[in-house]
């Protein structure tokens, strides 16, 4: 199952949903808003455990990081692991999960395989 959106492509893997924002990606909250409504549409209100593929992101606004931390922005997600490539967005990453709290797990990993094990344990069946 896979959906290709205007900001992300969205596939179900082993019950957990990965998204990969696209190359250039200046997140707004509007555009945090869009991303929400096509994962929930594509998802049809399963509650899913996500990886979250961030490379493509160049910025992303305070608006737009409250509303993916709110209870609008975490509808139907069990569990969150962000996927980095360096070490500045990994201190980045970290900063911003505590800043912007949420009510789920959310972790950041430079590694799909590590993620993917631990977001296992918040897969609902």
């Amino acid at each position: 199952m896979e959906h290709d959106t205007t900001f992300a492509r969205l596939i179900v893997k082993e019950k957990i949903l990965e998204v990969t924002y696209k190359e250039g990606l200046h997140i707004t909250y509007e555009i945090a808003e869009k991303i929400v409504r096509d994962r929930l549409s594509f998802t049809k209100g399963k509650n899913m455990a996500v990886i979250i593929k961030s490379q493509g992101v160049i910025s992303i606004d305070k608006p737009a990081r409250e509303y993916f931390a709110s209870e609008k922005g975490i509808r139907d997600l069990s569990a969150t692991a962000i996927i980095v490539n360096s070490d500045y967005s990994r201190l980045l990453g970290n900063f911003f999960i505590f800043v912007n709290k949420t009510k789920m797990p959310v972790k950041i990993f430079s590694d799909t395989q590590k993620a993917v094990k631990w977001l296992q344990q918040y897969i609902i069946l």
